[in-house]
This record gives C-alpha cells, structure tokens and sequence, in this order.
C-alpha cells in the first residue's frame, strides 16, 4: 500500500516537472533581459531620435535631412551595425515586436520613458533603475518610432517606401550616425537615396500587418494615432495586394534577399487587417489550406515567414483554429523541437552567420502556439533556447550585450558603430581594440552567435558571430515576453489622473514631424527646437520669441529679443523644447 501511494506520489510530481518547467534565471533576471532586449530598439534609431546611445555624444542625430523631394523621410530603424534601412527586416520586426505585444501584452512592463528617455538623462544612470515609468508600456513607445515611419512610407495606396541609403555606400567608414550623416555621399553621408514603389508583396505586408495590429494595442493610449495607423495599414495592404505574387530582388549593394513567401506573407495582412477591422473583405482575401501550409525547408525568419501564418489566420477564422493549430505544430514546430543539440539549442538554420536568431525564432512561435492553443508542452523548449542565449550553456557565455547573470563570458565587441561612440574610422586591428563606453553597457543588443557556445569568436571584425539585427531581436522580445508574463506580468497601468487645475489657454505639445535642430542660423517662422544643456538662439534682424518648455509641457520660461542672441541654460541635465516664434 505504501509502496502504491510512493509511486502515484513520484508520478504526480514527475507530470508536474513537465507541466511547470523551469528556467534557469529569476523572475527579476527575465524582466532584466527583456527590458534591455526592448530598449535596444531605442539604440537603432535613425533621425532625430533620441537615440539613447548617441544622446551624450558629438553627433546627436542622424540624416535629419532622410527626405523625397518634399517629403519628409526622417526616422525609422538602423538595420543592424550599420545606418541603412533595409525594408526586408525593417517591416518584419516591427510586425513581430507588434505580434508579441498583441499576444503577450501582460510581459511588457512599463519601466522608463521610451519616447524621450529623460529620465535616463536626469539620473544619468542608464542601467534598469535609471528609469521612470511613464505609463505606457515600454514596447510599445520603441514600437511607436517604427510605425511613426511607416505612416510616412505610406503616403497612399500607390506610393511605397522601404529603404534609405546604401549598403555599400555606408560600409565605407566605420563612424557614429551622426558623423557619418556630415560626410560625402560616397561615405553614406546625406542626401542619402530613398527608396521607393519596389515589385515586392511581401514588406507591404509586413507594413499593413504591424499597423493593423498597432492600431489595436495603442488605442487605449491614444485613439487619434490608432485611427492614423488603421488609415495607413490599409494604404499599405492596397499596394501589397497589386503586388502579392511579386517579390523583389535584394536590397542595395546584395544586402538582404527578398521573401521567399509573397501569397503567404500577404495572407498575414489580410488576417491582421480583417481582426482590427471585422471587414469581410480582408476575410475573402485569405487564402490558405488549413490542413497544408507548405514547409519551407529552412527555418522561420523574414524571409520564410510561413510558420506564423497558420496562427495569425487562426486568430482571424477561429472555425479553422483547432486544424491550422495542429498544421502548424506538425510541419514546423516539431521539426525545430526535434533538432536540439547537447546544449538543448534548436540548430535548424544558418550556423554560420547569425545563427542565434533562429532558436530564439522558434521559441517565440512556440509561445504563439502555445497562447493560442491553452497548452504549455514547449515550456521548457522555449527556455532552453532563451535560458542558452542568456548564459546558461557549456561556455557560460552570454549573447547579449550587457547583460551576464552568472555567466562568465561576456560579449564585449559588438560589430556596432554606434555603441562604441568613436568617429576615428579605425581600420580591422583599430577596431578590435575599441571598448564599450559605461553608459552603453546596457545594450540589449543580441550577437549573432553560434549553436555550440565554444564556437563563439568575441571579436568584433567576426561580424558573422558579433552583428546582430533588428530581426535577431524581435524574435528573443516575443520568447521573453511569454516567459515574463508567466513568471513576473507586468501590473496594470494606473490611468493619467486630470489636471486638478488645468491651464485654460494651454501650450500645444510640440508635434515631433515638426521639430528641427538649430542647424542654420537664420530663424524663419515658427519651429521647434529639442536640446539638452545650454541652448543659443542666435542674434536676428528682427525681434522674435523663445518659450521653454519640459517633457510634460510645462513652460519654463519666455524669453524676448529685439533681435540680439539669447541663451537658456537649465538647472538639470533634462531634455526641453524651445519654441521659437
């Protein structure tokens, strides 16, 4: 009998083993990874930013002047190490970064300033407690500056943006944004070339996809820009659809192939189009076998996005749902779990070059699955890939920049320009002996990698183990959110309480498409200047107007001249507006 109740015991306890799996980090060391994984989108930004990472240097901003004609281009993402967008990974990460919030919105917390980043600025602690919540969510702030540029990309139904600058172009000098946005045209200075109206579906449907589902995610923080973002998703599907069966060559210079999966990809927008609508239009624009959805032989990446289409039009047909569910995990969630390696690491994909963003790839669709299906069989598939990013491997060797919990290697030399804040244009040996500033230790940046953790070359001219991506993040930001919000979900928010005594007349806040840096030194109209320390307006001939004001809108000071040069100094070291009139 004793012996009968022991075993039914070990059973049970041996079921729940399976049931909760466990991690190898702490709730707090999870969150830890995920908010510097999110912020280092802030550390990608293009144009006037701010870029967290450039925000003490020389060089501040990056290629203002991004325009077509009249048409003001400025923003968006870096690709990588570098300064060009790519459309290809560009479109795709925002839709990712976008999906994970859609479906594990409880792992993102609010836990610093993601529009501004002021209040890095005024405790001059860039590190997890440096920050201030600001009531919204962290992601969805990074997420904001992507889809703020494709609103801009996507002017109408026929016009289509999806590349600024040069591949080859911007490879020639190894210097910050901002530097290399002052040199030559042929060292990828400005005006850079903008690209526009490709022969390609499949970034247009990205763009409609991460819009529709933008529009949901931020209507509770502003209705106006979900209603601007639903606009221009459906401007967006509109060229996707003249375009579904097309995919274009590789970007400029070779960089990045096209889609590999134009009707597939398209069939993402149309899915994401009729959830934020309920238009059964994008309905009938579905197309899709629920009982075969084709193997791509590969692995899921923005090239072969097949894998996540079963769940996103499972999402929009749920009569179909239990029959792509089960598609999906047989023809490709099976295939990537069964391909572990000693060190439990899903080894589907490249191996030579920035082999990481695959495992943490299918980790993130085994949490979609598993959302989607109320099962947790691939807990702890999805934490030994995550937990082997991390740190915890053969080597103890951490991917992530910034961040070592216990580990023992560290990755150090990032193949990053803008992290190292150097504009000496060193040459291979200069460069290998370059170190990460204190302030950008944090960076969240994910390397590339390899599937055996001794493989690792920490060297930064190994740019095949030391790049990473926009796309090598999104994926380990939506594999990390599943995690958090099991182990430590983010609270609720607590609403914006009212002004107690509201200004009658208040001052407009400063639209950001508006806001310039002081770059010439003749003041015509009315325009927006951002700055950080002390500021001069220079002398005029005529009389104009300076008011200051701080992030929450709150004027700080009016200043008058008759036309001389005045200057603002602040008390701290925060960030204002100055509104020049």
């Amino acid at each position: 009998m004793l012996r009968s109740i022991f075993l039914s015991a070990l059973l049970v306890a041996l079921s729940l083993q399976n049931v909760f799996a466990a991690g190898a980090f702490t709730p707090e060391q999870y969150r830890k990874a995920l908010w510097m994984v999110t912020r280092f989108y802030g550390a990608q930004r293009s144009g006037i930013g701010p870029n967290w990472l450039l925000m003490d240097h020389t060089y501040k901003t990056s290629f203002t002047r991004d325009a077509d004609g009249t048409r003001n281009l400025e923003g968006g993402w870096f690709d990588c190490g570098d300064h060009v967008l790519f459309g290809q990974t560009f479109f795709y990460s925002a839709y990712m970064l976008a999906k994970a919030y859609d479906a594990f919105p409880k792992g993102f917390h609010d836990l610093y300033d993601g529009k501004e980043y002021s209040d890095y600025a005024e405790s001059g602690k860039w590190s997890i407690d440096g920050g201030k919540p600001n009531r919204i969510p962290d992601l969805l702030e990074e997420l904001k500056y992507a889809t703020d540029w494709i609103i801009k990309a996507t002017p109408d139904g026929n016009t289509f943006y999806y590349e600024k600058g040069e591949g080859d172009k911007d490879h020639n000098t190894w210097v910050t944004a901002g530097k290399m946005s002052t040199q030559p045209v042929d060292q990828g200075g400005e005006p850079r070339k903008m690209w526009k109206n490709p022969n390609d579906g499949p970034m247009a449907s990205f763009a409609a996809a991460a819009l529709a589902v933008m529009s949901k995610i931020y209507r509770e923080y502003d209705t106006t820009y979900a209603d601007t973002c639903l606009k221009h998703a459906k401007n967006a599907y509109t060229y996707a659809k003249a375009h579904k069966s097309q995919v274009a060559g590789a970007g400029s210079g070779g960089y990045y192939q096209g889609g590999n999966a134009p009707a597939n990809t398209f069939n993402i927008a149309a899915a994401e189009m009729y959830i934020a609508t309920n238009d059964n239009t994008y309905k009938s624009d579905i197309s899709l076998d629920k009982n075969n959805v084709p193997f791509h032989n590969w692995a899921f990446d923005y090239s072969n996005p097949h894998d996540i289409v079963p769940y996103v039009v499972a999402m929009a047909v749920p009569g179909d749902k239990d029959a792509l569910l089960n598609t999906m995990n047989s023809t490709f969630i099976k295939r990537f779990t069964g391909t572990v390696n000693g060190e439990k690491v899903a080894t589907t994909g490249n191996a030579g070059w920035g082999a990481l963003r695959y495992p943490a790839n299918h980790a993130f669709l085994a949490a979609l699955y598993q959302e989607a299906k109320g099962t947790n069989d691939y807990d702890q598939f999805i934490y030994d890939q995550v937990d082997y990013i991390l740190g915890k491997n053969n080597s103890k060797q951490s991917f992530v920049v910034g961040f070592c919990e216990g580990c023992t290697k560290k990755a150090t030399k990032p193949h990053h320009r803008n992290i190292y804040l150097n504009d000496e244009n060193r040459d291979s040996q200069g460069m290998s002996a370059l170190t990460i500033p204190a302030r950008n230790e944090f960076f969240g940046y994910m390397v590339g990698g390899s599937f055996n953790s001794g493989d690792y070359k920490d060297d930064i001219n190994n740019y095949q183990y030391t790049e990473g991506g926009l796309d090598y993040n999104a994926g380990l930001v939506g594999a990390l959110a599943y995690i958090v919000s099991k182990v430590d979900p983010a609270p609720p928010i607590p609403p914006i309480e009212p002004d107690p005594d509201p200004d009658p007349d208040p001052d407009p806040e400063p639209d950001p498409d508006f806001i310039i840096p002081l770059a010439n030194k003749t003041l015509l109209g009315n325009f927006i200047v951002r700055f950080v320390g002390t500021q001069e307006f220079p002398a005029q001939s005529k009389s104009f107007t300076v008011q200051i004001f701080d992030l929450k809108g709150n004027k700080i000071s009016t200043i008058k001249s008759e036309g001389q040069a005045v200057r603002f100094t602040p008390k701290g070291k925060n960030i204002y507006y100055a509104v020049v009139k």
